[in-house]
């Protein structure tokens, strides 16, 4: 620290006040105080030392003050901290959005095994120079912090795929320095990251804890930063572990909701997604009994959105994608019981198939066999049309549209798919409509078509100008 002069105020009362210039540094405070302005520090020296305290004059006012320059302070030096590095291991969905909210306020290394991922993130992230990615993971042991966002999906007999939360804690174990901060964002289930996160942290002694993440790709509004964000401590291990995160994080968002142990963080996150399975699988009960009472499933539902309070809206879907509502209630279900779930998740995940098995049956009836006209076999002709997991992504996690495209592919039909985001090479075993071939004519050429979802960049007012010959379903509105 440089040299000083300090001063006294002198005025009613005994205490002393450090006044702060331009030209001179503080002394050595009595505590340290959080700071809201310094991009990098979590601590700044409080404006305010305890000085000598001086008898003022009985016949001093508030507004009779002076000056009183006292001695030149001696040089001392203090070691500085180092500047924060958050290391974001696993860049996809999830780590991609914390590599961008996290950098407005810290420097930041994203981690991932894919190289491919990792140059093209290092071109997205080209004008941000606080910004950087590597492969190798020796570069994690210049961080101070680590968030923890890899994939956890699960096994074709529906257990949880823990190998990449496993790999990646392993690196924090290896590269970690005491004193830094480890913080698992990946959805777990319940009490997985005091398995897991919890001897590690203990062992290297770490500051270390469990906050959900709560990103929906493709949602732009409202910003991340606003959504308030739970973090939770592994206190009981490390002592201090939820306020290093509530201060890591508190820089980055709005509102910050502390909960008293990452088990309730995990079940926060788990329940929100779960809440969603459920009311997705009722609308679409609903929405199945409405066909064989000549009702529109889709004017029950606008009419009941009308209702201000006690109801949440949903609208019945060809099924449930994506990284997270598909797999999250086996989190749940992996170490406890939860019928009314189970059944859920099991009616959402067997959709797609049923609704091949209606189709199939209206065309063919129960036998399932391709129409023959003098002994020639005519294959009806079905295009699924959206691929992605939802509107607005080409990623294929757990589509409905492309489970459907394939169980009808099992039968003597010719499927087709369009979809404007996802190429021939992601679906090879299905044929792409080109996209030029997006027109009447060409649309006319189907028996059927069915539509999972509106995907961005297509026309669907084609659809209304068909000919009766076309039959269209549509799973959205």
């Amino acid at each position: 620290m440089r040299p000083c002069l300090t001063y006294k105020y002198q005025g009613p009362g005994s205490l002393v006040q450090l006044i702060i210039t331009n030209n001179y540094f503080t002394i050595l405070p009595s505590k340290s105080i959080i700071s809201t302005t310094h991009k990098h520090h979590f601590h700044i020296m409080s404006p305010f030392t305890k000085l000598a305290q001086r008898t003022l004059p009985r016949n001093s006012s508030i507004m009779e003050h002076k000056w009183i320059k006292l001695n030149k302070a001696p040089q001392t030096e203090t070691p500085a901290e180092p500047t924060p590095l958050v290391a974001v291991i696993g860049v996809g969905f999830v780590g991609t959005g914390l590599v961008d909210s996290f950098s407005s306020m810290y420097d930041i290394l994203g981690f991932d095994i894919s190289e491919e991922r990792v140059k093209e993130l290092s071109i997205e992230f080209e004008a941000r120079p606080n910004v950087s990615f590597t492969c190798n993971e020796s570069d994690l042991k210049l961080a101070t912090h680590f968030l923890v966002s890899v994939p956890t999906l699960l096994l074709p007999d529906k257990s949880i795929n823990l190998s990449y939360l496993k790999s990646a804690l392993d690196k924090v174990k290896r590269w970690a320095q005491p004193g830094s901060t480890v913080v698992i964002e990946s959805s777990v289930a319940i009490g997985l990251t005091r398995e897991l996160l919890g001897p590690i942290a203990k062992s290297q002694r770490l500051f270390a804890g469990m906050s959900p993440e709560r990103i929906d790709p493709g949602r732009t509004e409202p910003p991340m930063r606003t959504i308030a964000k739970v973090v939770s401590g592994l206190d009981d291990v490390v002592p201090g572990s939820l306020d290093a995160i509530v201060r890591l994080y508190g820089r980055v968002f709005d509102t910050i909701v502390p909960v008293s142990k990452p088990e309730v963080a995990e079940m926060t996150k788990l329940y929100e997604n779960c809440q969603r399975m459920m009311c997705i699988a009722y609308v679409n009960e609903m929405a199945d009994a409405c066909l064989g009472l000549g009702i529109d499933p889709y004017e029950v539902c606008n009419a009941a959105a009308t209702k201000p309070f006690g109801y949440l809206p949903f609208q019945p879907s060809l099924g449930v994608g994506g990284h997270c509502i598909p797999v999250n209630p086996y989190y749940l279900l992996s170490n406890g019981d939860y019928p009314l779930l189970r059944a859920a998740a099991e009616t959402m995940n067997e959709r797609p198939a049923a609704i091949a098995e209606r189709i199939v049956d209206g065309f063919f009836g129960k036998e399932k066999e391709g129409r023959r006209d003098s002994g020639v076999e005519i294959r009806k002709r079905v295009l699924v049309v959206g691929m992605g997991f939802k509107a607005g992504q080409s990623h294929l996690v757990n589509s409905s549209g492309l489970q459907l495209a394939r169980e009808l592919n099992k039968f003597e039909l010719d499927v087709n798919f369009a979809d404007s985001l996802v190429s021939q090479s992601a679906v090879p075993d299905i044929t792409r409509l080109a996209d030029e071939d997006w027109t009447k004519e060409k649309l006319e050429e189907f028996d059927l078509i069915v539509v999972s979802f509106k995907q961005v960049g297509m026309d669907f007012g084609l659809l209304e100008t068909l000919s009766e010959d076309v039959s269209v379903q549509m799973f959205c509105q």
